[in-house]
């Protein structure tokens, strides 16, 4: 059941992604024709793309609190008198610099992934009463004009995965946080978050509202979507359906209710508040014959920030054993009616055969010939989907034409939890974008049991896998300076702070915000050569990783400590260091996808910020 759950906290605040946007667009990748005034912020014109360029990738949480918090053996916790949890600050760890947030490559900015957050939940008097590290995962279902304002302020995206390595302190005072640790699996929780609100200028630039809960995580549940039931927008609701996202529900057939997310889906006001759609029912069934299971009590102010879209139906009692039995069997749908109308319409519905397929990590970084693994997790209404035949497809992201494709291969049944294990083997993409390493490919998926319509999946569920596939790159015996430059450059270039000159003051009268290494000058990088080996080295969960961007392919970065080490530190030599791209092969049956690849718009999948 994860984070959506009867045992769970919501908590509510703001968030800073202090973004870089030099990396937006493609042509500032050339670096024999990369113009310095690009690193400058547009002032007027018709580009807005470039309107932080010296950002450095952080992403901070702000004025983040627990606003509420329940479990499933007494009333809902709403200040801290019921709950000593509500009013707990949500925090990054002290210790170690701010989460970084990646855009995969300026051709696909719809899947933006955060490294190296840790999350604490911290008491009135400094003590950290929960801790845990927040496993890589990339934002999903990003919707545009959800909340209110034009451009990436009306966006809206959630980002869903597991606290690992959780920590607890001192909590007997909190049957919440008493529960919450009590029901979770190997030190570990679960978490979903929204996004929405960012703004890209005026005096709130770069910062967001950001509101989420913390739930139990149980051994084989996805870590970056509910394995439950999906509600899907549909086009005979309320106009404009690529607004919305989708919902996610999960029976809970011990207490006989049903959980219902509509965090991301419903509209946001100026307050804060969800907007007055009218009246929203959760109902089962087809047609005429479908039953309603209640209505959902959102218009109340504060509402969003005290339960990030979660509600409990029925309200009032639990479900009958034939209203259990029909949940469990049939298909569920949303429907609303707005003020003053006499009838509802549909406005989000499970598919009438219940399948649901979605992949564990979708979103990969390889090298040709690298080797990577996720599983394809099948449901059928809520439950695991056994036996069932799994298909996926490759496309490329690029207009060219005869491109070659990464190798995809696919276990040929589902297993008794409904997966089946996914294969990606990079290629060599050719390097049809000259100046940009690689290329982006999506993976598109499906059973043969569930008629999909494969354009509605990319294009609408934005349920795909995207695939960086980097170009090869030669390894060089002792390499120097001129086998290192381009690549220290770009990422100056991209990236001007704190990593090259100061083109500009953003001040008058005050010093250059600007630190400290030139990556395009030779003198300047050795001279700080041991701290870039340090974050060169670093995995790429750690939040001082280096690049930032995580677009450094695993040839280039070899090349680079090769040359960094050759340099040793304060004069003894660095031994080197083994950096492989080997992946070891699951030894389960797979099967090559002779599925075409679909046709697809791809100008509905790409997001600047």
């Amino acid at each position: 059941m994860s984070y959506l759950h009867a045992t769970r906290l919501h908590f509510a605040g703001r968030f800073r992604a202090d973004v870089s946007t030099v990396n937006n667009v493609r042509q500032h990748f050339d670096d024999d024709n990369f113009n310095p005034d690009l690193q400058k912020p547009l002032s007027g014109g018709t580009d807005r793309s470039n309107w932080q360029p010296d950002g450095t990738g952080a992403w901070r949480l702000l004025d983040c609190r627990v606003t509420s918090g329940s479990r499933t053996d007494g009333p809902l916790a709403s200040t801290p008198v019921d709950d000593m949890a509500i009013g707990l600050s949500v925090r990054e760890s002290g210790d170690r610099s701010a989460a970084k947030i990646v855009d995969l490559d300026p051709d696909q900015q719809g899947v933006s992934m955060l490294f190296g957050l840790t999350i604490c939940l911290i008491d009135s008097h400094g003590h950290v009463l929960m801790q845990g590290e927040f496993e890589p995962a990339a934002f999903y279902d990003l919707r545009a004009q959800r909340s209110t304002g034009g451009g990436d302020a009306g966006r809206s995206a959630y980002f869903q995965s597991v606290l690992t390595n959780v920590t607890w302190g001192d909590i007997a005072k909190s049957p919440c946080l008493t529960q919450l640790k009590q029901l979770s699996a190997a030190e570990q929780l679960s978490i979903r978050f929204i996004t929405d609100g960012y703004r890209t200028g005026g005096p709130m630039r770069g910062y967001g509202r950001i509101v989420g809960t913390i739930g139990p995580h149980f051994a084989n549940e996805p870590h970056t979507f509910i394995g439950g039931r999906h509600l899907q927008v549909q086009t005979d609701g309320p106009p404009n359906p690529p607004e919305f996202s989708q919902s996610d529900c999960v029976v809970d057939a011990a207490r006989r209710k049903i959980l219902i997310d509509v965090g991301n889906l419903l509209k946001v006001d100026s307050k804060g508040d969800f907007a007055d759609m009218g009246d929203i029912s959760l109902e089962v069934g087809t047609g005429a014959a479908a039953a309603s299971l209640g209505t959902l009590s959102y218009k109340a102010p504060g509402t969003y920030s005290a339960t990030a879209g979660i509600f409990e139906l029925p309200q009032d009692r639990p479900f009958t054993d034939a209203e259990l039995a029909t949940v469990l069997q049939n298909p569920l749908r949303m429907t609303v009616r707005p003020s003053g109308a006499l009838t509802a319409s549909v406005f989000g519905a499970e598919r009438d055969d219940g399948i649901y397929l979605r992949a564990e990590q979708f979103v990969f970084r390889v090298a040709p010939g690298e080797i990577k693994h996720t599983d394809l997790i099948a449901t059928r209404f809520g439950a695991p989907f056994a036996n069932a035949t799994p298909r996926a497809a490759a496309f490329p992201f690029s207009p060219e034409d005869n491109l070659p494709l990464p190798d995809i291969a696919v276990n040929p049944k589902t297993d008794a939890e409904g997966r089946a294990r996914l294969t990606i083997t990079g290629v060599d993409p050719g390097n049809p974008r000259k100046f940009i390493d690689g290329l982006v490919y999506g993976v598109v998926c499906s059973l043969d049991e569930s008629q999909t319509d494969l354009d509605v999946v990319i294009n609408a569920e934005r349920n795909f896998i995207s695939i960086l596939n980097f170009d090869p790159f030669p390894e060089v015996e002792s390499p120097g300076w001129d086998d290192v430059r381009k690549i220290f450059k770009k990422y100056g270039d991209l990236y001007p702070r704190p990593h090259g000159p100061n083109p500009y003051a953003p001040f008058d009268g005050l010093p250059p915000s600007r630190p400290v290494v030139n990556l395009a000058d030779r003198d300047s990088v050795i001279k700080f050569a041991p701290r870039i080996l340090w974050a060169l080295e670093l995995p790429i969960e750690h939040p001082s990783h280096m690049p930032v961007t995580r677009d450094l392919s695993l040839g280039k970065r070899k090349r680079m400590i090769a040359w960094l080490r050759s340099l040793g530190v304060k004069g003894t030599p660095i031994p080197p260091i083994a950096i492989t791209a080997a992946a070891t092969k699951t030894g389960k049956p797979v099967t090559r996808s002779t599925t075409k690849s679909p046709v697809v718009d791809i100008r509905l999948l790409r997001h600047r910020s």
